[in-house]
């Protein structure tokens, strides 16, 4: 899967004719816009949010649990228990 990163995102809150309020998210300079219920964009953040915290946990665990890092400095220590 190729990746793109994107220089503008955007969010707002567009109130619809019917008087219902939409999260409008523009991505890209394209004018490429997705408009979401609120729920769909509750939704929509809360599955970011889970997958960035996948993300982050299996960037972490590739340093390894018994690593220990400082700046300029890679050396292993022992796990202690108590």
């Amino acid at each position: 899967m190729a990746l793109t990163q994107f220089e503008n995102v955007e969010v707002s809150v567009l109130a619809g004719v019917d008087g219902a309020e939409r999260i409008a998210l523009s991505i890209g300079d394209q004018g490429s816009t997705m408009k979401l219920t609120p729920a769909q964009a509750r939704l929509l953040a809360t599955e970011l949010i889970a997958a960035v915290n996948r993300a982050e946990v299996k960037a972490s665990l590739k340093v390894g649990n018994n690593m220990w890092r400082r700046p300029n400095e890679l050396s292993t220590r022992l796990a202690s228990a108590s």
